[in-house]
């Protein structure tokens, strides 16, 4: 991993350490554009560490491709509304049956 990559990975870390994982996964919904359960909806069956390890690895390609800033993920921090992660399973429901 690069110096700048490495550094920026530490950086995120210090400013997701304390989100739950469901808070987490909006959060990365917004940085994409996204309505704040589109990764509610996808990581429902995962356990909280796996949720945590894909957003990480998301917003850290996000950053990576300058595609947004440390700065903008903390405005989105303090700006959005966020569920809390009952109330995040509950609105995106059941995993469907196949």
């Amino acid at each position: 991993m690069s110096d700048d990559l490495n550094e920026m990975s530490i950086q995120l870390a210090q400013v997701i350490k304390s989100l739950p994982a469901m808070h987490l996964a909006q959060l990365t919904a917004f940085a994409f554009g996204l309505p704040p359960l589109y990764f509610c909806r996808e990581y429902q069956a995962l356990d909280q560490e796996s949720i945590i390890a894909h957003c990480q690895q998301r917003l850290l390609n996000l950053l990576n491709a300058q595609e947004i800033t440390l700065q903008q993920l903390g405005n989105l921090l303090a700006e959005k509304e966020f569920f809390d992660a009952e109330e995040a399973s509950l609105r995106v429901g059941p995993e469907p049956i196949e």
